[in-house]
Formats: C-alpha cells, structure tokens, sequence
C-alpha cells in the first residue's frame, strides 16, 4: 500500500514503529475512533503519533515520484533536509541517490547546490567525480559545498582537488578545504597548510590550520556534523 512515497506492508509489521503502525492505518482512512480500538491507544495517544508521523513524512506524502521529492527538499531549509534524508527508509533513499547521479548535468545551479550537499549527507561515494569537479567550478557556492561533501565521503581519490582548493581565491572554500584533509588524515597537505599557517591573516584560516596539524599529530579527525 501506498501514498505518495510512503509505501508500507502489513506483512512487515514487525518492522514498524507503534507511531508508523498508527500513521499507516490514519493514511487508509480509518477514523481516530477505529485505529484507538484496533490499537487499545487512548485517542490522544494516537492523535500525538499521527502528528509526529505526519511532521515526518510529510514530504514524502506530497511527493509523487522522486523527481517531486528531491526539488521539495532543495527548497526546504537545511534543518528541515536534514530531517527527511534521515526519516527516508532504504528504497526511496536509493532512488534519492540514483536520481541524482542520473540527472545531475541538468539540474539548474540553485538544484545543483542541493544535490553536491545530499551527495555529502547520503555518502554517495558514485557521486566523487561530481564532487571534484565541483571544486573548480565557477561559482563559489558549488566549490565550497563540493569541498565540504569530499570531507564527508572522506574519500582518498578526492584528497588531490582538496589539497588544490587550498590555493582557491575564496577564504572560506581554503577553509573547508582544510577541515575535509583533516577528515582523510592527508599527510599530503601538511606542508601548504603549514604554509599557509605562515601568511594568513584571517584567524578562522589560521585556527583550521592549527587544528589540522594538531589532530594530525595526534591522529584526529573532525566529528561528524562539523
């Protein structure tokens, strides 16, 4: 059963939240009254999973095929992305990732913007080559998201266009740059970062440095998140 890209089977019930189980029997129209005696919920247990399941399918709901979805979520703030991508159960999120790689050249710069960043969220490790061309692309934007997303892959074939992004005219995509290497623990790195280090004047610059060189040595790297 289905609706929009929420599908569910009764057959896997087991695999169901008390909250989904609620939800799922809401979105077949059943009453309040009915799901609180097939449930033995109060109703005002059931209005509060109804609630909360609705907050997080929401988008799924609206969305009519992945295409719908993926343009909702580059209009949705970050919090909001963040909270779908992680509410997305395996199917969805393999179409997410493969409607990405397969339409990626024609997506427009603002859709581009938000499909480097779920390529970083969703460790779409296919996605690398994208990533690294992203990181001399013309606009600041893709450059520092697509230096951002090789942090959180955290994959070797990336490390070259990192340790190139250090030379980026742009501060903050150098600064981005850094904390990515420091994520592959690239040895690679140290000496321009140590140069680096040596002639910026910007603080935040000069702080990623330091971190870099001191995680470095004491075999760190950045959480997740940062």
């Amino acid at each position: 059963m289905s609706s929009g890209l929420v599908k569910y089977n009764w057959d896997f019930i087991e695999n169901y939240s008390e909250e989904e189980i609620t939800y799922f029997l809401h979105l077949e129209g059943k009453s309040l009254e009915a799901i609180s005696k097939i449930r033995n919920l109060d109703k005002g247990t059931i209005q509060k999973h109804i609630i909360n399941a609705k907050i997080k399918y929401r988008y799924l709901v609206k969305s009519s095929s992945i295409d719908e979805l993926f343009k909702s979520l580059a209009q949705a703030d970050k919090s909001e992305r963040v909270y779908v991508l992680n509410s997305l159960d395996r199917v969805n999120r393999e179409k997410l990732k493969d409607f990405i790689k397969r339409n990626f050249m024609d997506l427009t710069l603002k859709n581009k913007e938000s499909a480097i960043w779920i390529i970083g969220e969703l460790r779409i490790e296919e996605c690398v080559d994208i990533l690294i061309k992203g990181t001399v692309n013309n606009h600041v934007n893709i450059r520092r998201l697509s230096v951002s997303a090789l942090g959180k892959l955290a994959h070797e074939k990336g490390e070259i266009a990192l340790i190139r992004a250090l030379s980026d005219e742009n501060s903050q995509v150098v600064s981005y740059a850094i904390k990515s290497l420091q994520k592959l623990k690239s040895k690679r790195a140290v000496q321009r970062i140590k140069e680096i280090l040596s002639i910026s004047d910007k603080p935040y610059i000069k702080k990623a440095c330091e971190e870099f060189l001191t995680a470095l040595e004491h075999g760190e790297t950045l959480g997740e998140g940062e």
